[in-house]
């Protein structure tokens, strides 16, 4: 037969469509194409796939949107099977603008096929010219000299056919071969898409400390959960405000502080205060049940109920979603799960609202203590539960145990030393008690939303997790001298806390104690609550919302899977029940977003109707608990400074989160799918992280960031983790570059260029 010419070699059999490649209509993802198939026998068996998806329901379904009619007509090329280390689609044209200026290269490890059946979430590069731009990189598949090789190698292919061409590519021993080439169908004629500004009444600050980039469409159903959420804390507390409200503005979140009766109007006089009290209703309403709040301790009962019932209930249904088969649900099952599991997330924000309120009050109660019985500012008060979020280190903790047992075999070690798409695979062929205890790591610590569920989880990025082990064999990470360095600082902190205290009143005295008690209470719960009530179920949401994705491009109504971000929720769930052609509106919307990027929005919009009221006419509890949320929201919630340093500066300052100095080389990480570029010993420059960002930190020599608070979970992880720290620079990720090497000082909260 003919196919023996082709030798005892791994072959690739391809299906090659008469009508495909024709304008208006490519045939992408549609017929089935078999990889590393051996001998006569899988050979003959993935012929007849091939030829046989000519004729399955989605190509019929997929002719009749096209206006085709009969049978599809298809022939089968057989190939040897290039063996890459990388593969991906280039496409000389921008698929989403039409810009012919661009070429848009997307790679993943290994094989092609990952990409184009829908599998894989892949690197993103645009080349303009000899320049390489990275705007995505879950995969870490090739750096910007390979996407400029790949895009000249591509222009060349345009060059020759005379048109704009999709090309896939692989590369494999380190050469680089195209694999196929072929018009690009239906290119839009598109620019970017403008999206207006039109910022609501009242005043609305950015709010990049949770939010530094634009949301995917997707997470709206998110947001909306959440703002409800914000809405009934406040009621249950009797804040004297209606809501923390959360916007797009132009594609950029921006928060306000919705005040009693919904309109922003400049605070009265602290004279006229009690009367305000008097002739406004629903301020006195919200002051008696503020008193209430207080006196019934709501912030302890909260914590109570969170150990008691709101943890155990969170845990229990997230194990119960994860057993789902989500590829062996029917659509109407899958509909039915997308529906309980955005139910179950807007429950879990409810409890995470509620809970988070209850750890913040705590916290300013010792905070207070503190200040007033001792002077202390915040970081020697958070110095009383140094080593005490547990949540915070656990991650890595786990993650050194699997490092110390890769460091004990050879062989795993061995296979840690140089990381491939295959390395996972191999290491259950070569220690299947390793394979066992790392996939049970994933499970329990990889299933979380690193923020915005359209980004790949660690779940998804084994390669990334197995990297973060080897450098903390590297560096020799001991996560038990953190843990007895931190039991240190506490145990100082109180002893000095104790002997200043000891000649104070018995009152002032039980003041702290109980404050002291409370607090440690509380501050665990800031990232527990976090990794249950939030980043567990906003991954289920993900991986359900994954799955629909891939059923959209089967049947040719979206290009590729992590295309389904673009749509809103409802949109997706209608996409999933009629079958219609989605691209269009995915086209749109990332053409939408490619100018939101281009254009951040402003610090703020509106009238900034000044300082909060005069507290003082409150009574005693109303006034502890709103200076209590004031307290907090700043620690957390830390302003945005927006070019607050210029390129000239040599010094950078901010908030110092987490003492130490440190000297090493920036590594700049702008969001989740840039982990792979951080190096052991660099100091991380981002605009904020999250808490999933935590096993990171091991590797992490000193923290800066943007945006952010004493309180904000990057200064509680660095301060768990004893990193040198400085939050809310305002635009260190802009000021400073890769390799640049700074001192890095969390004593005195600056940042300066090293000689």
């Amino acid at each position: 037969m003919a196919a023996a010419r082709l030798g005892d070699r791994s072959l690739a059999v391809r299906s090659s469509g008469v009508a495909e490649d024709l304008p208006g209509a490519s045939y992408a993802g549609q017929y089935v194409t078999v990889l590393g198939v051996r001998g006569p026998e899988e050979l003959a068996d993935a012929v007849r796939r091939c030829w046989a998806s000519a004729f399955s329901p989605q190509i019929a379904a997929y002719r009749a949107r096209q206006g085709l009619e009969g049978l599809a007509s298809l022939a089968v090329l057989i190939q040897h099977l290039v063996r890459g280390d990388a593969a991906g689609v280039a496409f000389t044209a921008n698929p989403v603008t039409g810009e012919r200026t661009e070429v848009a290269v997307s790679a993943v490890r290994g094989l092609g096929e990952r990409l184009v059946s829908g599998q894989a979430s892949p690197d993103e590069w645009l080349v303009r010219g000899t320049e390489a731009t990275c705007r995505s990189a879950p995969e870490g598949a090739i750096d910007a000299s390979q996407a400029e090789t790949i895009a000249a190698l591509a222009r060349r292919v345009e060059a020759h056919f005379g048109s704009p061409q999709d090309i896939e590519w692989a590369i494999g021993d380190g050469k680089l071969y195209v694999l196929q080439a072929r018009p690009i169908t239906a290119l839009p004629a598109l620019a970017p898409v403008p999206v207006p500004a039109e910022p609501p009444p009242g005043f609305w600050q950015r709010e990049a400390s949770h939010y530094p980039r634009p949301l995917s469409p997707m997470f709206r159903v998110c947001q909306a959960a959440f703002n409800a959420a914000m809405r009934q804390m406040m009621t249950e507390f009797s804040l004297l405000a209606e809501a923390v409200e959360f916007r797009e503005i132009g594609g950029w979140v921006y928060q306000r502080m919705v005040p009693l009766g919904g309109r922003d109007m400049p605070a009265p006089p602290a004279w006229l205060m009690p009367l305000v009290i008097r002739l406004v209703p629903p301020m006195r309403t919200r002051i008696q049940g503020a008193v209430e709040a207080v006196r019934s301790d709501k912030a302890g009962s909260f914590i109570h109920r969170w150990h008691a019932e709101w943890k155990p209930n969170l845990v229990a249904k997230i194990a119960e979603f994860r057993k789902a088969d989500l590829a062996g649900f029917s659509d109407e099952e899958l509909d039915r799960h997308l529906l309980g599991v955005a139910s179950f997330v807007q429950h879990s924000l409810g409890v995470h609202t509620r809970t988070n309120a209850a750890v913040l009050v705590s916290l300013a109660g010792i905070a207070f203590a503190c200040r007033d019985l001792l002077g202390w500012d915040d970081r020697q008060a958070f110095d009383l539960f140094s080593g005490l979020s547990e949540r915070s280190s656990e991650p890595s903790g786990r993650l050194a145990q699997l490092a110390q047992m890769a460091g004990e075999r050879p062989t795993i070690r061995r296979l840690l030393e140089r990381i491939e798409n295959t390395t996972v695979e191999r290491l259950a062929e070569a220690d299947s008690d390793f394979a066992k205890a790392f996939a049970g790591y994933q499970n329990e610590f990889g299933a979380r939303a690193l923020g915005e569920i359209a980004e790949p989880t660690l779940a998804e990025r084994p390669i990334l997790v197995l990297a973060l082990i080897r450098d903390q064999l590297a560096r020799g990470y001991d996560p038990s001298a953190d843990a007895a360095a931190s039991e240190q600082r506490r145990a100082a902190a109180i002893k000095q806390a104790r002997m200043a205290l000891a000649s104070r009143s018995p009152a002032d005295r039980q003041r702290f104690e109980q404050a002291l008690a409370r607090g440690e209470q509380a501050y665990p719960l800031r990232e527990d609550n976090q990794f249950y009530a939030v980043s567990s179920p906003l991954a289920l949401m993900r991986y359900a919302v994954l799955e629909l994705g891939y059923r959209l491009v089967g049947r040719g109504q979206i290009a590729q899977r992590d295309d389904v971000f673009y749509l809103e929720f409802d949109e997706a769930r209608e996409a999933l029940q009629d079958g219609h052609d989605r691209q269009p509106l995915v086209t749109r919307r990332k053409a939408e977003r490619a100018w939101v990027e281009a254009h951040p929005g402003p610090a703020s919009y509106g009238r900034d109707p000044g300082r909060p009221p005069s507290l003082a006419a409150l009574p005693a509890e109303a006034r502890l608990l709103m200076e209590a949320m004031l307290w907090a929201s700043q620690r957390v919630f830390e302003s945005e400074h927006s070019g607050h340093h210029s390129p000239a500066d040599t010094t950078l300052c901010g908030i110092g989160a987490s003492p130490g100095v440190y000297t090493g080389p920036v590594r700049v990480i702008m969001n989740e799918t840039e982990f792979d570029k951080l190096q052991p010993g660099d100091v991380l420059v981002c605009p904020i992280t999250s808490p999933v960002w935590s096993v990171l930190f091991p590797s992490v020599g000193a923290l800066v960031t943007d945006t952010g608070g004493i309180l904000s979970h990057s200064s509680i992880i660095a301060r768990e983790y004893r990193v040198p720290a400085i939050v809310a620079t305002g635009n260190a990720t802009r000021i400073l570059h890769d390799g640049q090497r700074v001192i890095v000082d969390g004593n005195a909260g600056s940042v300066e260029l090293a000689p």
